[in-house]
């Protein structure tokens, strides 16, 4: 919280409650994607809010979803080693997918604790060249005692996947045409992707300051003073996108408009890397003081790079007959030459941050960071929060933001050996207000803004990036909630999503995932099962297609996406420290009406009806 100055207390989580939706890390992120399919592949968040802000690296948001980073990091403190090992599959099936995850922490001081996180997501083919592989590996570590506080991850996410490009013949994919899925043409055969992200985080904090606290003879406690404190974060984050495929550059596919090479053999590679620094001067505590003030500034590194083909004037002939001694007749891109063009920055900021105390009636936080200097030179942000808590032990209240942020570099300037741009796009101004009701104790979440848009960014019928011409507005609802009664739970969330500007911003009308499922305790406790059905669907909708090339959604008008139920049944139960499920997934396939319209994304269907197994093992000692 507070820009890595102040943590909160999470639950550990051991329970059964969607034990079944483990075995895609993306559903902790949220809850409906556009996806291509098979896991470890590229997402589209469906929820516009979700989706990563556009300083992320462009070519990576598709793997945005599984990521592990120094925001999502969980750090433990423990008295005995905490062992979980979790294990999922798609059994008997040659195209089955697999997670494997391990983690292990354990204190070494009443203060320090380190851990390991590893995980692999494996899926075999189930039509043409889409097999994946993904290798994410951290290590976090903490150390806590009295004036000085340490905290720091490393992170590996490591994703190779093979593009096909989606199906050639969707219609007949519809119909049914062939008897195996694998028998169906796909539009690349031989492309492949390489998407890779190493983080370095630690952040360290030291009180200078501390107030103190008195207790006296009538054994009345008071507090005096303030704590001021001094705090910095450094951040090195490395970003490598490779493609790589076998073409023949006289019957290019339908996927490329265009082929900067002579050879058959291309790899295009795209990196960005940054260093961050942050000092931070704290003065309070917002836990206890009426208000706390923090005042920063921050140094930004940031390197791009890319492989691309170069220039060169190549002659035609020469005329000689003429009275110039020498005229080219034609300059032209010398396809068989390549170079790496890079470019460096330095963005400097500055920010301030006022809150209020998070244990009184009402609990508010404001903060605004400007860029002095750099890429994002001028570009600024400022956040709000301002919420009450009721009597029902719910948290009601407001938030806003207003920002400009230039587009990433990529966006402006990028050559590959099958796009180029070079572009000089606006910054984004976006404002964005939101209600909202929380509450942990009764499950409940409830939201509803409207975001106001210009110079908003997208990614053409071409997959090109291109602004907008004309400002924008987005409409949002959410409404989560848990409801139990007795056994019987019903676990619902709804996304309600509204645009004006449909032509460049497509979105579902509405988003839903629902489970419901009977909780069971058998023989005195010792065994927990769960019955029940996931049930998935969104509207009828001209969902993204993918560009395998760049690894981003653009824009298509070729076929509607959505309007189709997917329906999981799951078995789930724990014996002691062990949980295991089975479920059913895509019961619905070829089922009426419903048929093969099994898409979340343009010519990349999901998973047709399939049998799944997974168990996790925990361990205290």
């Amino acid at each position: 919280m507070h820009n890595f100055t102040r943590f909160e207390e999470t639950p550990l989580d051991t329970n059964m409650h969607e034990l079944q939706r483990d075995y895609q890390p993306a559903f902790k992120q949220g809850f409906s994607y556009e996806y291509i399919g098979i896991l470890g592949h590229a997402l589209n968040h469906v929820d516009y809010f979700l989706r990563p802000e556009s300083d992320a690296f462009v070519f990576g948001r598709g793997w945005d979803p599984y990521l592990k980073t120094p925001e999502r990091a969980t750090f433990f403190n423990t008295k005995t080693p905490f062992t979980s090992v979790a294990y999922s599959t798609i059994p008997f099936k040659a195209w089955r997918e697999e997670n494997i995850d391990v983690l292990h922490t354990q204190n070494f001081t009443p203060f320090t604790n380190f851990g390991i996180e590893f995980n692999i997501l494996a899926g075999k083919e189930l039509y043409e060249n889409e097999e994946t592989r993904a290798n994410r590996i951290g290590l976090f570590g903490s150390h806590a005692k009295d004036k000085y506080s340490i905290f720091g991850t490393f992170y590996y996410n490591d994703f190779k996947v093979h593009d096909n490009g989606g199906l050639e013949d969707l219609d007949g994919f519809l119909e049914g045409v062939e008897e195996k899925p694998w028998e169906y043409a796909v539009n690349l055969t031989d492309a492949k992707s390489h998407y890779r992200n190493l983080s370095l985080f630690l952040t360290q904090k030291y009180n200078l300051v501390e107030r103190v606290t008195n207790t006296d003879t009538l054994g009345i406690t008071t507090t005096t003073g303030k704590t001021l404190s001094v705090s910095h974060q450094l951040h090195i984050d490395r970003n490598l996108k490779d493609y790589e495929d076998v073409v023949d550059p006289e019957n290019l596919s339908h996927l490329y408009d265009n082929y900067y090479y002579e050879t058959s053999e291309t790899k295009d590679s795209a990196t960005e890397d940054k260093i961050s620094n942050v000092f931070q001067l704290i003065l309070g505590d917002p836990d206890y003081d009426k208000i706390s003030v923090r005042a920063y500034i921050g140094h930004e590194f940031r390197h791009f790079g890319s492989i691309s083909p170069h220039m060169m004037p190549v002659f035609s002939h020469v005329d000689t007959i003429s009275s110039m001694p020498l005229e080219v007749d034609s300059v032209y891109r010398d396809s068989a030459a390549t170079g790496f063009d890079s470019q460096n920055f330095n963005d400097v900021y500055v920010g301030f941050h006022l809150a209020g105390p998070t244990t009184g009636i009402w609990d508010w936080v404001i903060d605004g960071k400007y860029y002095l200097l750099g890429y994002y030179q001028n570009d600024f942000q400022v956040n709000a929060t301002f919420s009450r808590e009721l009597q029902i032990k719910a948290d009601l209240g407001i938030r806003g933001s207003l920002e400009t942020r230039r587009p990433h570099y990529f966006t402006n300037h990028y050559s590959s050996s099958f796009f180029e741009w070079e572009n000089d796009f606006p910054s984004l101004f976006r404002i964005k207000g939101e209600a909202f009701i929380k509450s942990d104790e009764l499950e409940m979440d409830i939201r509803a803004g409207v975001a106001y848009l210009s110079n908003y960014l997208y990614w053409d019928h071409d997959a090109l990036p291109q602004v907008y011409d004309s400002d924008l507005l987005i409409f949002s609802g959410f409404f989560s909630k848990h409801f139990k009664f007795s056994g019987l739970n019903s676990d619902n969330r709804i996304l309600v999503q509204y645009t004006t500007a449909k032509e460049v911003l497509r979105l579902p009308f509405a988003a839903i995932y629902t489970s419901n499922y009977w909780n069971q305790s058998l023989f005195k406790g010792a065994l927990i099962a769960d019955l029940g059905f996931d049930l998935y669907y969104t509207t009828k909708y001209r969902a993204s297609a993918y560009m395998p090339v760049t690894g981003v959604f653009y824009l298509q008008d070729e076929y509607d996406v959505g309007g189709y139920p997917f329906l999981d049944l799951f078995l789930a139960f724990r014996v002691q420290r062990t949980r295991i499920y089975v479920s059913y997934n895509n019961l619905l396939h070829g089922v009426g009406f419903v048929g093969n319209n099994y898409f979340t994304t343009y010519r990349y269907p999901m998973k047709p009806r399939n049998f799944r197994f997974g168990l996790v093992w925990t361990f205290y000692d």
